[in-house]
């Protein structure tokens, strides 16, 4: 009896043990093995080339931590290594840069520095101030090459945070043509799950992120020097995406007499049967030097389907003109759009300066289908807004914005109706058959600072709707202005991307450039 019972125990302690998992591993690598090269630590690190063999990934799994340490200095062209590992939902793979670590080569591969494709649960932390940098990619800079940082197809519930990614094409000439700027990426993340971009920095890029995913999530970044900030087409249906708090600017270096890069801050498209639905885009920043080859600063076409933009700010600059925000699509009925209507899209509380007055709109919708505008502040372009394509509007309709009025510039085309322009409100409200409740008014009159905060006597303090009720799911963050100032329950709100009276971090400097040391 007390032998079965010994018995007993024992199994019991060896199952439970068994099922533990075991303690999380960290190996730390640099550019050569130090001392013992048992890669305990930065001072015994094993080298990158023990991360690049197949081999050594049976060592990685799950809980893993890889460290980068120092320098680590890639050829020409090189694809540094190859995730070979998943991770799961409790113990990602994680891949973390040490303080002062770089990943640096005069360009890498067009399948990334770091190619993390197929794979599952990896994170990739710049932790305090890593950094992944070309340094001789770009006009005159030796070589012309296309060349991506991190290249993460398919790469589903995957995170790349806290990284700085710099230099992949330096361009400085307007008729350098060498790369294809659809190539040239920060994040290559086609056919991915559960993506998640937070905290990079990206500049000197083409189409800085560039892919499409299901679930995706862009928040708290710096992107800028690039053609595209954002590029992102559908494979079939894509649901979820949630672009936010991100600072996107200046793309004239991607000029050219030609116009062979246009450019746009946030393109999403859904063509040839693809849909691209359910997202926000909200509490941005868009503003530096657009250059003269832009389309817009969020270029949403064809099969696009309930999206909403709110909270953002729109500063185009005073030489340029642009069409700012353009939801784009090519008929209001089932012709030419296999994917589907562009149905329920809104913009709600954005601000938007147009620049000036010679082309372009602040807000232009194109054949969308029950489509929603409210308490925006739009001052053009040739027009604050144009309504083209047919199409229809939603019960809730476009109400309760602030219109600049465009006769002060000399422009009598503050209105654009199906091919038509008006300059009054009066007109404007009799063909859209809308806006009863909006304003259109002097500059003196919007009273608002270069970043859009609404200064005292603004016409735009309590002009808006409340629109408590629909604050939930994608647009519950609408609950709060900009920079997170609680929206009243009750009462009017105000127009645009400010509650009267928070207070707006101040705005980046622009015409500026950066050297990676």
């Amino acid at each position: 009896m007390i032998r079965r019972s010994i018995l007993a125990f024992t199994f019991f302690f060896t199952v439970l043990f068994s099922a533990l998992p075991a303690s999380a591993k960290d190996f730390y690598v640099a550019a050569n093995q130090a001392t013992t090269g048992t890669g305990t630590g930065c001072s015994t690190a094993k080298p990158i080339s023990w991360l690049s063999n197949a081999a050594s990934w049976g060592q990685i799994g799950p809980g893993t931590t890889v460290h980068f340490c120092g320098l680590i200095t890639g050829t020409p062209g090189q694809q540094l290594f190859v995730v070979r590992s998943n991770g799961t939902s409790t113990s990602p793979i994680t891949i973390k840069w040490e303080p002062n670590a770089i990943l640096s080569a005069p360009y890498w591969s067009a399948m990334g520095a770091i190619y993390a494709a197929g794979r599952s649960y990896i994170v990739l932390d710049g932790g305090t101030n890593g950094i992944i940098r070309n340094t001789a990619n770009g006009t005159g800079r030796g070589y012309a090459q296309n060349s991506r940082a991190i290249y993460a197809d398919g790469c589903n519930n995957c995170i790349v945070k806290n990284l700085t990614i710099a230099d992949m094409y330096v361009r400085t000439s307007s008729t350098d043509l060498a790369v294809t700027q659809t190539d040239v990426n920060c994040v290559h993340m086609l056919g991915a799950t559960n993506f998640t971009i937070s905290h990079i920095t990206c500049h000197d890029a083409g189409w800085a992120i560039a892919g499409g995913a299901n679930n995706l999530t862009i928040e708290y970044s710096n992107i800028y020097h690039v053609d595209h900030g954002l590029a992102f087409g559908a494979q079939g249906k894509t649901s979820g995406f949630w672009i936010h708090d991100n600072h996107i600017h200046d793309y004239t270096n991607w000029d050219s007499p030609t116009n062979a890069y246009h450019h746009d801050g946030l393109h999403m498209w859904g063509q040839g049967g693809g849909t691209v639905t359910n997202g926000a885009i909200y509490n941005n920043l868009f503003d530096g030097d657009s250059g003269v080859n832009i389309t817009a600063h969020i270029y949403l076409q064809d099969s696009i389907q309930n999206v909403t933009v709110y909270n953002n700010v729109f500063v185009a600059p005073p030489n340029h003109t642009l069409t700012v925000l353009w939801f784009a699509a090519r008929s209001a009925t089932s012709t030419g759009m296999p994917g589907g209507l562009a149905i329920g899209n809104s913009a709600f509380n954005n601000f938007i300066n147009g620049g000036t007055h010679a082309h372009g709109a602040a807000l232009y919708i194109n054949s969308q289908v029950n489509f929603t505008a409210a308490n925006n502040i739009l001052m053009g372009g040739q027009a604050d807004i144009t309504l083209q394509g047919g199409g229809t509007l939603s019960p809730a309709g476009i109400d309760r914005n602030i219109y600049l009025e465009l006769a002060d510039y000399g422009d009598r085309n503050t209105f654009g109706h199906n091919g038509l322009v008006y300059q009054t409100l009066a007109q404007w409200q009799s063909v859209c058959h809308c806006d009863a409740n909006s304003k259109l008014v002097h500059m003196s009159q919007i009273n608002a600072n270069s970043l859009g905060q609404l200064l005292s006597g603004s016409v735009a303090i309590s002009a808006a709707r409340n629109l408590s009720n629909i604050t939930t799911g994608n647009l519950g963050p609408l609950s709060k202005d900009k920079v997170g100032a609680a929206r009243q329950l009750s009462g009017n709100w105000d127009a645009g991307a400010y509650k009267f009276g928070s207070v707006a971090a101040p705005s980046s400097p622009t015409g500026l450039t950066a050297t990676v040391q």
